[in-house]
């Protein structure tokens, strides 16, 4: 088994591995979000409880190292004691005053000389008469210094488990893709043989009846000569539309898109497919414009799409198909290709362009009910239609030149209706 190019499974893994570990990386900051705003709530509850107890000190020198205590006891005085070493400027003397006037505690935070403090001004000291007003101020280093330590810690572990989560990715990306990445090879291989082996008849049949065109003349009947011309023509369109299997089959291979007549294309087409038709007893023409209308693609696929539409028209109609060529209004091209037979029952409208899709429709003059049961009338009237691989073709097609393709519902018959932009490029794969 051929396996796929080094570099396009490399660059498929990386791109699942990117994707995996992205979202790995989202749900990690999620929970190292609700983490840390846990923790901080934790924090500052624990820095408000501390606040509280002190403030049931009986003395300032009996605050603990990062916590400064300042007091009025009125019944020794009014005199403002403060812990030893308070810095300067942290003592809120109004809010003592506030306090001390019988108004409502104060809790706030405070910022001096750069340091952080939480402090509680209240005359709620757990003495009966509410006659002494402590303020307690809390330095925050300690607990800003615990969350910068959080949060190193959350970020230095969720960079390692995106490290860890990148190689484990790629490892499994690259275990997973393989197996993908071996068929696609096997029938990029298979696609590439059976083109080379299906090209070389093809060649030799277009010679071979180019050689025979050569002798035309007396020595061959007019009929035999344009069969001859209608050969070297089929073979040439064969040739074309194989090559257009080859890039549909391996997009990195596809030609730069060129400007493509899709009323000629049409031409081409029905001229393939007329003979076939009559033989049939089907009428198969071409309606539209008279002039090019010029859309940028692949000549060989559009041909492909044209014959896709008349063929399955032509295995439903009951007399007539018609291929149209149009331009819109808008300056698009429109190709519509209609038939004369039972139509598209609503219901499988929607899933036509799938493959191997088939519905089931009544005939044109309904299913009548036998007089003698009072039943359905027999099967034979109900019409089956399958779709095959061509209208899924048409789908491919259609998306690769950034077109539109829908299915019309006319009195009678079917229509698909097929779009494409002026001067837009189709997509490579």
């Amino acid at each position: 088994m051929t396996a796929a190019r080094p570099d396009d499974l490399r660059r498929a893994s990386l791109r699942l591995t990117a994707q995996f570990t992205a979202l790995v990386l989202v749900l990690l900051a999620i929970v190292g979000a609700v983490v840390f705003a846990l923790v901080s709530t934790s924090i500052a509850e624990a820095d408000q409880r501390t606040l509280t107890t002190l403030s049931q000190l009986d003395s300032p020198g009996d605050a603990p190292a990062g916590s400064y205590l300042s007091m009025i006891d009125g019944r020794s005085g009014d005199t403002l004691i403060s812990s030893n070493a308070i810095p300067a400027g942290l003592v809120d003397t109004s809010a003592i005053s506030t306090v001390a006037a019988g108004g409502a505690d104060v809790s706030i935070r405070r910022s001096v000389d750069g340091h952080d403090y939480l402090q509680l001004t209240t005359s709620d000291t757990g003495d009966r008469n509410h006659d002494r007003v402590v303020q307690v101020s809390l330095d925050l280093r300690e607990s800003g210094e615990e969350l910068g330590r959080l949060a190193t810690a959350l970020i230095v572990g969720g960079l390692l488990a995106a490290v860890l989560a990148f190689g484990a990715a790629y490892l499994m990306a690259r275990r997973a893709i393989r197996p993908l990445s071996d068929a696609l090879a096997l029938q990029r291989r298979f696609v590439a043989d059976a083109s080379h082996e299906l090209r070389t008849p093809l060649t030799l049949l277009s010679t071979r009846a180019q050689m025979l065109r050569r002798r035309s003349g007396p020595e061959l009947p007019d009929d035999v000569t344009r069969s001859v011309d209608e050969i070297v023509t089929d073979t040439r369109a064969l040739t074309e539309i194989l090559e257009d299997l080859l890039i549909a089959a391996d997009p990195r291979k596809a030609a730069d898109p060129t400007p493509v007549d899709l009323a000629a294309t049409a031409d081409e087409a029905v001229a393939l497919l007329r003979d076939g038709a009559a033989g049939r007893g089907l009428r198969l023409s071409r309606d539209g414009a008279a002039v090019a209308v010029e859309t940028i693609g692949s000549r060989a696929a559009l041909l492909r799409l044209v014959i896709a539409l008349a063929t399955n028209a032509l295995d439903h109609a009951r007399s007539e198909v018609t291929v149209t060529v149009t331009s819109a209004a808008s300056g698009d091209a429109v190709v519509r290709v209609a038939d004369d037979g039972p139509g598209f029952p609503p219901e499988v409208a929607a899933t036509a362009f799938e493959r191997f899709a088939s519905g089931r429709a009544a005939a044109a003059a309904g299913v009548d009910a036998d007089p003698d049961t009072g039943t359905d009338a027999a099967p034979e009237t109900a019409v089956t239609r399958h779709y095959g691989l061509g209208l899924a073709i048409v789908a491919e097609i259609v998306r690769r030149h950034h077109g539109t393709v829908r299915i019309e519902h006319p009195p009678s018959g079917a229509s698909i209706v097929c779009v494409f932009p002026r001067n837009r490029r189709p997509a490579r794969g």
